[in-house]
């Protein structure tokens, strides 16, 4: 095989997830190719919710100022009953992961941005027009055959990512089956432009008599998904006078705007039996097909495209034994699956079957809401299930058994700019603890051997920057909002090892800064490379 046809990394898939996997691994260095069958950029505005979890995620691949031109940030639904009153709205106000939880965006300027995010990778090639036929694998690599125009063609890599989407071809050659549901009711989808309404919340019909959605989007563009009953013929429904009629009875200033996209679709509940298939890995809607109610399908693919970065990035240029990989899939499948169970149950409640069980359901929710926790708990989003890990690459302890994510709270440099903290973490492991004598002593002997890494020391924020031996290696900051000061008084540690996707691998007590540091050799080195990483 030659040089110019092997590759680290195969990315199969030029959409949301396979870009976003590309861009990870080029910051890392990883040498990746990524081939695409169709011959230009995916145009078709499929997603439209980016959660605060991907935003981030677009600002460690170092696209956020892009991506976030063309984002509607915090955005809300506000729902209605089948009376047309309004019922509940969900604003949640909470940015603990540094961006709003809910941002509304147009899948093809996302695609766009990313693709030209590559151009500053020579480590990273996209080949469009190449649609995979076959791959084959050993104990050292993937060969991949491809079709393209004028003949067929090669490549092989140590390791495949299947993003290409629910009828993955990935996953057909690697004969892994699909588990759970496909549903009977089918939503048609109209997409507008030039809106005219300024409202920028979400709005949600629940009238079992013809539940719809109304999601207004970034640069005047609109979406109308309306749900269809048994007895609906695609051809009536995707008659303009029918769905300008139904446009017409929920907004009728929106019934005339120029028409997009008009496309029905039905929807799945479903999550691929294994993720890992040797050398051949899945994500996105490869791996899970997650209900629309919840806008949480792509948010979950880029949510496999974060973990599965840093991951092939250790195994192919950090020295990290290909086990690592293997905690992908019980990382990653829990809480997707969590996530399709919250949109199932979302869904329940946008479609109720009857007036009846539409007047129960929304009157119960009513009552919900006239208790200050309940309300909270609804109307800031506190239902969606929280971003851990259940098992994996990480330490768990008696007290602290799951890892989180760690929040992204603006602090404060030494220069008195304010920065997200993710900027001064890195793009790999980081150590961040409190500025004591002990953790400037110890906090680099905890960074796994051969990982980009970084050491931050935590000032609390009473507390002033004093002047300090100049130490590069260590970065200062004040934790000013004390969200910092509340997530080490939570775990119980004055210290943690924060991996590259922002969870902990490793909490630290005092007693591990007491005892004297180690020689640092490569031996001591690589077992703590394990114990972080493993």
């Amino acid at each position: 095989m030659t040089d110019a046809n092997s590759f680290d990394v195969i990315v199969v898939g030029a959409g949301p997830v396979g870009l976003t996997l590309a861009n990870l691994l080029g910051q890392y260095g990883v040498k990746t190719l990524v081939v695409e069958k169709i011959r230009r950029l995916e145009g078709e505005p499929r997603a439209v919710t980016l959660d605060d979890e991907s935003l981030r995620t677009m600002q460690s691949a170092g696209l956020i100022d892009a991506v976030v031109r063309d984002v509607v940030l915090g955005y809300g639904v506000q729902y209605f009953d089948w009376q047309g009153k309004p019922l509940a709205s969900i604003q949640p106000t909470r940015q603990e992961y540094g961006y709003p939880k809910r941002n509304a965006f147009r899948q093809p300027l996302l695609v766009k941005t990313l693709f030209e995010g590559l151009a500053r990778f020579p480590n990273v090639e996209v080949r469009f027009g190449h649609e995979l036929v076959s791959l084959e694998q050993d104990a050292h690599e993937v060969r991949c055959e491809l079709a393209q125009a004028g003949g067929r063609s090669v490549v092989a890599a140590s390791w495949v990512a299947a993003c290409d989407g629910g009828r993955s071809k990935v996953r057909e050659l690697s004969k892994i089956a699909l588990d759970g549901d496909t549903y009977p009711e089918r939503w048609l989808i109209v997409d507008l432009a030039e809106r005219t309404l300024a409202l920028r919340h979400t709005r949600t019909y629940c009238d079992p008599r013809r539940p719809a959605i109304r999601l207004p989007g970034p640069q005047g563009s609109l979406r109308y998904e309306f749900m269809l009953r048994a007895g609906d013929r695609d051809e009536d429904v995707l008659n303009e006078q029918t769905f300008r009629q139904w446009i017409r009875e929920r907004v009728a200033q929106d019934a005339e705007l120029p028409l997009v996209r008009k496309a029905i679709y039905g929807f799945h509940a479903r999550v691929a039996t294994r993720w890992k298939d040797g050398r051949v890995l899945l994500a996105g809607d490869a791996a899970h097909l997650t209900p629309p109610f919840a806008g949480q399908g792509l948010n979950s693919g880029i949510r496999d495209a974060t973990n599965l970065a840093w991951k092939l990035a250790a195994v192919v240029g950090w020295g990290v034994p290909a086990g690592l990989l293997d905690t992908y899939e019980p990382e990653r499948r829990p809480h997707a699956a969590a996530l399709i169970r919250m949109a199932l149950r979302i869904g329940a409640f946008m479609q109720p079957k009857t007036l009846l069980g539409a007047w129960l359901a929304q009157s119960a929710l009513r009552l919900a809401c006239l208790v200050p926790a309940c309300r909270d708990y609804i109307l800031q989003l506190r239902f969606k299930p929280k971003p851990q890990l259940q098992q994996g690459a990480f330490h768990p302890t008696a007290s602290h058994p799951h890892s989180e994510l760690l929040p992204q709270p603006d602090v404060e440099l030494p220069t008195g700019e304010v920065v997200r903290l993710d900027s001064v973490l890195g793009e790999g492991f980081a150590v961040l603890g409190w500025d004591t004598p002990a953790f400037r002593e110890r906090a680099a002997s905890l960074l796994p051997n051969g990982a980009p890494g970084r050491i931050v020391a935590l000032l609390r924020s009473d507390e002033d920057f004093l002047p300090t031996p100049i130490d590069a290696a260590i970065v200062a900051v004040r934790d000013r909002s004390c969200a910092l000061e509340k997530t080490l008084a939570d775990h119980d540690a004055v210290a943690m090892v924060v991996r590259p996707d922002r969870y902990w691998s490793r909490l630290i007590d005092h007693s591990a800064l007491a005892s004297p540091a180690k020689p640092s050799n490569q031996g001591d080195n690589h077992v703590q490379a394990q114990q972080a990483l493993a």
